[in-house]
C-alpha cells in the first residue's frame, strides 16, 4: 500500500505543474503526424537437406500517428503487421500447426508529459528500457536486415510509466527509469512466458471476475522494473548500460526461479560515413527457468561510400559487417550450445538527403556452431541455422 501510495505521490508532483502549464497555454496542437512503412522481403535458405528456393515475404508494416496534444504533452500510437505474407488461414488450409500466422496488434501507444525536460514522465505501452540496438534503433533503420539475436534477452514492449530524459541539462547524460506489467507485451523474450509471475491480482481483476469497463483494477504486487543510463560524448561514442528483472511465478513443472534478471552494455558511434556498433548482454533464469543463463555479444560495422564522397548522389551504397555469438546453458538439462552468425549486408538509399524512405538490404548470413540448434529444429530470435540469402525493400513515409 505504501508503494502504491508513493507511486501516485510522485507522479501528481509531476503532473500537477504541467496541468497549471497546459491551462494558461494555447489548446491548438502541432499535429497529428501520420507515418509508416513496409518492408517487402523475399529469402533463400541454402543446405537444408529438402525444397528450397525463393519465398517472398512482409517483414514488417507499421502505421502510426504522433503529434502534440498541447505544448508538453506528445503522443504516439502505433499498429503493426508482421510476418504478413502467410496468414492464419493458410494455417488451416495446410493443416500445419507449424507455419507461421500473420502478427497484428498494438504496437505502441505512449503518451508523454515533458513539462520538465529533465525529468520526463511516459506512460502506455512502450519499449522497456533495456539494449541499445533495440531502444535505439526502429525496425526501419537498422543496419541489417534482421535485428541481432540479443532480442530474445531483452524486454520489448510492455504496459507502464517511466520518468526519463534525452539529455539531461546539456550534459550528454541520459536515462530511463520504469515500472511495467510484470511481462514483456511482445513475445520470443526473457520476460514473456507462463512461467513469468501474473501481474493481475484478486478481486476484479481476479479469475472468473470480469474487469470493470475492460480495465484491469488491481495488480498483484509483482513488477517488472528496468532502467538505463547512458553518455553521449560526441558522434564518435556513445556508452549506455542498462538492466531489467521481473518476479517468476516460483510454482511451475519446470524448475522455477523466483526471478528473472538481464541486462546489457553497448557502445557505438562513427564519423564521416564510418559507423560502429557493439553490445553484450546476458540474463538469469529466462522465462523465469532456475539453472537456465543466455549470452550473446557482438561486433557491426558499417560504411557509408556516398558521405565518405566515394559515390555520387544516386549510389548511395553502405556495406556491413555483423559478427554475433549466442550461447545458452540450461543446468537442469545440461544444455550448454553456441551459435554464431556472420552477416554480410549491402545498403542501397535511393535518396542520401532521406536514406530510409526508399531503400534495399541484401544480405548474406553465414552460421556456424549449428548441431545443437539443427538437431532440435529451434532457433535464438533473429538467428539463422542455415546459410541464408536475403533481400528487402523497404518504402516509408
Amino acid at each position: 500500500m505504501k508503494k502504491n501510495l508513493v507511486a501516485f505521490a510522485v507522479a501528481a508532483a509531476v503532473l500537477v505543474p504541467g496541468v497549471a502549464l497546459a491551462a494558461d497555454s494555447s489548446n491548438a496542437d502541432t499535429g497529428p503526424v501520420l507515418y509508416g512503412y513496409a518492408q517487402i522481403t523475399g529469402s533463400n535458405q541454402f543446405g537444408t537437406h529438402g525444397p528450397e528456393g525463393l519465398i517472398f515475404g512482409a517483414h514488417r508494416i507499421r502505421l502510426g500517428v504522433k503529434g502534440e496534444a498541447v505544448p508538453g504533452v506528445t503522443y504516439n500510437f502505433q499498429y503493426k503487421w508482421d510476418g504478413a505474407y502467410v496468414t492464419s488461414p493458410l494455417n488451416k488450409t495446410l493443416g500445419v500447426s507449424s507455419v507461421p500466422g500473420s502478427s497484428s496488434g498494438v504496437q505502441e501507444a505512449e503518451i508523454n508529459f515533458g513539462f520538465i525536460p529533465a525529468f520526463q514522465l511516459e506512460v502506455g505501452k512502450f519499449r522497456v528500457p533495456l539494449g541499445m540496438e533495440r531502444t535505439q534503433f526502429s525496425g526501419n533503420n537498422l543496419w541489417f536486415i534482421q535485428r541481432s539475436m540479443n532480442q530474445s534477452l531483452g524486454a520489448d514492449r510492455s504496459a507502464g510509466a517511466a520518468f526519463h530524459s534525452p539529455d539531461v541539462m546539456g550534459t550528454g547524460i541520459y536515462y530511463k527509469l520504469g515500472i511495467f506489467d510484470n511481462h514483456s507485451l511482445n513475445g520470443n523474450n526473457a520476460f514473456n512466458s507462463g512461467n513469468t509471475a501474473i501481474p493481475f491480482g484478486a478481486g476484479q481483476s481476479g479469475v472468473g471476475m470480469a474487469p470493470v469497463g475492460g480495465v484491469l483494477s488491481n495488480g498483484s504486487g509483482h513488477y517488472l522494473f528496468a532502467g538505463m543510463l547512458g553518455y553521449k560524448l560526441n558522434p564518435l561514442l556513445n556508452v549506455e548500460i542498462s538492466g531489467a528483472r521481473a518476479d517468476a511465478k516460483q510454482f511451475t513443472a519446470l524448475a522455477a526461479s523466483k526471478n528473472i534478471t538481464a541486462w546489457n552494455v553497448g557502445a557505438r558511434g562513427g564519423l564521416m560515413g564510418l559507423k560502429y556498433m557493439a553490445e553484450y548482454s546476458a540474463d538469469v533464469s529466462p522465462n523465469g527457468i532456475e539453472g537456465a543463463r543466455e549470452q550473446d555479444w557482438y561486433v557491426a560495422l558499417a560504411a557509408n561510400l556516398h558521405e565518405m564522397t566515394l559515390t555520387p548522389d544516386w549510389l548511395d551504397l553502405e556495406p556491413a559487417v555483423r559478427f554475433e555469438k549466442f550461447r545458452m546453458v540450461n543446468n537442469q538439462t545440461g544444455v550448454d550450445a553456441s551459435l554464431a552468425n556472420t552477416t554480410i549486408g549491402l545498403n542501397y538509399y535511393v535518396n542520401p538527403n532521406n536514406p530510409h524512405a526508399a531503400e534495399v538490404q541484401l544480405n548474406y548470413v553465414v552460421p556456424t556452431q549449428t548441431a545443437y540448434w539443427r538437431t532440435h529444429r529451434v532457433a535464438p530470435v533473429n538467428g539463422y541455422i542455415y546459410n541464408t540469402l536475403a533481400l528487402q525493400f523497404q518504402a516509408g513515409f
